[in-house]
């Protein structure tokens, strides 16, 4: 799933913090445990020095009294010390019940007793509760080992402590840092996104307009400055494209009316052989088409200049369909095909001329494309805001994969829409460039099979009267 980079850079904010905190928050615990078993380490150390101290005169009958006084400070009930002899046995014990049991095992008993200090930790008693022993050589008149041990109860909780704080700070402050690079990264790319906006409404008829650079002088207003020259780049280019069409079919037209005069005039000669009668027939044809592309192609370098001049006036839709399907209508017979011009007068701003080719394109293109002893149907309809036309066909339709390239220039569908009379596939891109210079729509809708039907939706601009109750023609071959 691709995210947006503002969600992205939140989502490695948050996780890059999460990382932080948590190896953050294992140091700081592992590093209390520490400090607060060393100072217990210290405590237990001084407390050992006390013991050894009461005991330099000798051993009985003081070790309760030393060991009473040296865990005073210490928790009550939490901590005890033992004399043991070199062999392990405990030979007296004071403090905390737990000092009844043996508090070193015997390598213990065995590294203090060699002049070593053995610092441990332990659990004792039924509960297992974990004592911190420090244990240390006794000499002079009491020869054997101290060890004195305390509960780590106080370390434990602390350590809780520390662990509940980190759990709800941290949570916390995930929140605010990605409450907080949502906001940061949000401002940082809106300039972003205005110039992805800016760049969007961009279209042929505003190459003159450029992107706004943020006055930032950072790598976003490099972009821009970038995106405005690649602009530059592209305008000249389509420019240098159009200027060439534009002047390639001016020039061709004045050799091609040559060619269409001398091969008519050719064809006029009484003694031409018949198989060259027949080679000029077909290359007049040829002509023909040539003469038809290059019209075409003026016509689509005059619609893609960024402003277009239209004739606009109030045009009738039916009566233009009427029309068109008069002019069609010895191709029609030819095929066998009915053209049916159906609904009411239907009034649009529009440039006559070039509503009338968009209407002898579809009509022509149907005509081309329909089964024989079939109608093409033209439906003019009218509602509240918009105008338009619809031009159904019965024929083999179009496949899924070439209908969105239908309005492509050169496109030609496949094989099975092919029909004995040759196009340019230009057609309908000059249809659509024509519709969208007036402001309106233009689409295909087709099943494989089951014909086609291209419609055209255009802006209105009165209500046109009614003409009779079904407000249907018929124009059809006679």
């Amino acid at each position: 799933m691709n995210l947006p980079i503002r969600a992205r850079m939140t989502m490695w904010s948050m996780t890059l913090l999460a990382l932080i905190l948590v190896a953050l928050g294992a140091f700081l615990v592992a590093r209390l445990r520490s400090d607060l078993i060393r100072g217990l380490d210290d405590t237990l150390a001084t407390r050992a020095g006390q013991i050894a101290i009461g005991l330099r005169h000798g051993c009985e009958g003081e070790f309760p009294d030393a060991s009473g006084a040296s865990l005073t400070g210490l928790p009550i009930g939490e901590s005890g010390a033992q004399l043991l002899g070199r062999d392990g046995s405990v030979r007296e014990s004071a403090g905390d019940a737990v000092a009844n049991a043996r508090l070193l095992d015997a390598a213990g008993v065995r590294a203090a007793a060699g002049g070593g200090t053995v610092r441990t930790t332990v659990s004792l008693g039924a509960d297992g509760e974990p004592f911190r022993v420090l244990a240390a050589p006794a000499t002079g008149a009491c020869p054997g080992v101290i060890a004195v041990a305390t509960s780590l109860d106080e370390v434990n909780r602390s350590e809780h402590s520390l662990l509940v704080l980190l759990l709800v700070a941290g949570p916390a402050a995930l929140v605010a840092v990605g409450l907080g690079s949502w906001v940061l990264a949000g401002r940082s790319l809106r300039p972003v996104a205005q110039m992805t906006s800016e760049a969007r409404r961009l279209r042929m008829s505003s190459w003159g307009e450029r992107i706004d650079v943020p006055a930032t002088g950072d790598e976003i207003a490099r972009l821009g400055v970038t995106l405005n020259e690649m602009l530059d780049r592209v305008q000249w280019s389509v420019d240098e494209q159009r200027r060439f069409v534009a002047d390639a079919s001016h020039e061709l037209r004045t050799p091609l009316a040559i060619m269409t005069s001398e091969i008519d005039v050719a064809l006029d000669d009484p003694s031409l052989d018949p198989a060259a009668h027949e080679v000029l027939e077909s290359a007049h044809e040829e002509v023909d088409r040539m003469r038809d592309v290059i019209e075409n192609l003026l016509t689509l370098a005059r619609l893609d200049e960024p402003e277009i001049a239209l004739l606009r006036h109030e045009v009738d839709l039916r009566a233009i369909a009427l029309d068109a399907a008069a002019r069609l209508e010895p191709l029609a017979t030819a095929r066998g095909v009915q053209v049916v011009v159906k609904g009411p007068p239907t009034g649009v701003s529009a440039d006559a001329t070039l509503m009338t080719q968009v209407m002898t394109n579809l009509m022509k293109n149907a005509i081309d494309h329909t089964r024989a002893e079939t109608t093409v149907d033209v439906v003019v309809w009218l509602d509240e805001q918009n105008a338009g036309f619809e031009v159904s066909d019965s024929g083999p339709g179009i496949d899924t994969e070439a209908l969105p390239h239908v309005f492509d220039r050169f496109f030609r569908a496949d094989p099975g829409r092919s029909s004995a009379r040759p196009g340019s596939g230009l057609g309908l891109a000059i249809s659509r460039a024509i519709v969208r210079a007036h402001g309106g729509e233009i689409g295909a809708e087709s099943r494989p099979g089951n014909g086609s039907t291209f419609s055209v939706t255009l802006p209105t601009t009165f209500v046109a009267v009614t003409d009779g109750p079904s407000g249907a023609s018929r124009a059809q071959p006679s």
